[in-house]
Order: structure tokens, then C-alpha cells, then sequence
């Protein structure tokens, strides 16, 4: 807050270290433009996924209703550069909750070439599906929305299966603000394709009640749009080794099938 020309980034390893900060992050940094009139450029580099570490790795903000927080969740080193680069070169503040899956710095898939960080890129919003279902879009019969790790594991899958024509997967990297432009412009590239929003959270805890009145915003409420992921749940994940394993492979399923 004092010096709004410096990129500050926070970062907790794990999801005790942010609940430790609660008060801090709702008293001034949540806030603080409404309440004290003051703008922060703070990034906030959040643990999140499941990476079989603790069930209490999951971020959720409340706060994001008043879009008082930018929060992304990127897939690529690219785009992690460019949030880094955005926060500072826009001519306002903003917090950032930037969500860091651990696993993602140790996949192969995971990469970006130095030319997406050149002169001429920038932070992608969404990253569109840049496989054998965007080169014929009218045989598409569903698109798959996601956000962070959880793409890779679909994709593999989809591979796998010999989906790649099938179905289209496009990563949502900004949450907040929602770029409800991008996904329209999605919906209308396939627009013959069942769009489902998938996540490895629980139903009730995660994206889904965030971005599905979103999701219709973007694309109409005549569109059905369909949820794949975990059932609500009373706790954020399961500490059975086994029963994750089985609701991993469901989720992966309802969104393929």
C-alpha cells in the first residue's frame, strides 16, 4: 500500500499460512479500497489443488462478488510471467490472488517457449483449444471449461480416448474479473457443442458458484450448461487415498463422456 510502484508478492506454501493472514487479507487488502479508500497492488501467491498434501489447500474468497480482487489461476509459465507483468504496468491497483498448483512446476506439459514471452504477447484471459477440435468446430460436440492443473489431467485423457475431435477444452485463467467476452466468443466458435464447466473441487466449495450465473451471462440461459467434478462435500477433500482416486476418475469421466 505504501508504495504502489513495486510488484510485493506474499507467498503461503501451504493453506495454514493463509489462514493464519485471514484478518489482514479481510481487514485491508479485501477492503481497503471500499473501506479505507486505499488501493493495493499486493499479489498473493495461494497454494491450491489436489496434490495429495492436505485437504486444506483450497482458496475460496467471498469477496470476489464485489470484484474487488483479480484472482488467476495460470497453466503456463507464460501467463505467469505476464500477470506479473500486468500487475505493475496497469495504471491502478488491484490485488491478485494468483493460485499455484506445486504440481505444474514438474510437468513436462507444463511449458511455455521463450517467443510467448516476447514482445507482442500478453496475459491470455482464456486459452483457447489450439488442437484438432478447433480446426473443424462444427463437429465439436462439447466444449470443456476449466481453470489450473485440472486441464492437463482432461486433456490426457481426451487424448487417451481419441477425443481430440470431439471435444474442445479451453482454460479460464483470469476468474476475476470474468471474461464473460472471451467465453461468448467461445460458446459462438462451437456453438453446436454442450459446454460443461469442470473442476476438482467440491460442488459447493471451488468455481462453480461463482462463474455458472456467469457462464450464463456469457452465453444465455437458453444454453445448457453442465457441471463435472466432485458432489458437495462437507469437507474440502477426502483423506482416503483410494476414495480420491475414484472421485478423480469420475469427474474425468463425467466430463468425457
Amino acid at each position: 500500500m505504501t508504495n504502489p510502484f513495486a510488484l510485493v508478492c506474499w507467498e503461503a506454501q501451504f493453506g495454514d499460512f493463509n489462514n493464519t493472514a485471514q484478518c489482514i487479507i479481510d481487514q485491508f487488502i479485501s477492503s481497503g479500497q471500499d473501506k479505507w479508500v486505499r488501493q493495493s497492488g499486493l499479489t498473493m501467491m495461494l497454494p491450491h489443488g489436489y496434490e495429495g498434501m492436505t485437504v486444506d489447500e483450497l482458496f475460496e474468497v467471498n469477496q470476489l462478488y464485489s470484484t474487488n480482487w483479480q484472482v488467476v489461476n495460470c497453466s503456463t509459465p507464460a501467463n505467469v510471467f505476464h500477470i506479473f507483468r500486468r500487475q505493475i504496468a496497469m495504471n491502478f491497483r488491484k490485488p491478485l490472488v494468483l493460485l499455484t498448483p506445486k504440481s505444474l512446476l514438474r510437468l513436462e506439459a507444463a511449458r511455455s517457449h521463450l517467443d510467448e514471452m516476447t514482445e507482442g504477447t500478453s496475459f491470455r484471459r482464456v486459452i483457447q483449444d489450439s488442437g484438432p477440435a478447433s480446426n473443424n468446430t462444427e463437429k465439436v460436440r462439447k466444449l470443456i471449461l476449466c481453470t489450473g492443473k485440472v486441464y492437463y489431467e482432461l486433456a490426457k485423457e481426451r487424448n487417451k480416448r481419441g477425443l481430440e475431435e470431439d471435444i474442445a477444452i479451453s482454460r479460464v485463467e483470469q476468474i476475476s474479473p470474468f471474461p464473460l467476452d472471451l467465453i461468448r466468443a467461445e460458446h459462438q466458435k462451437y456453438d453446436n457443442a454442450e459446454i460443461v464447466w469442470a473442476q476438482e473441487e467440491p460442488m459447493n466449495m471451488g468455481y462453480w458458484t461463482y462463474v455458472s450465473p456467469r457462464l450464463v451471462t456469457s452465453v444465455g440461459n437458453k444454453v445448457k450448461i453442465s457441471y463435472a467434478g466432485r458432489p458437495p462435500s462437507a469437507s474440502t477433500a477426502t483423506g482416503n487415498k483410494h476414495h480420491h482416486n475414484s472421485e478423480q476418475e469420475s469427474l474425468i469421466n463425467q466430463a468425457l463422456e
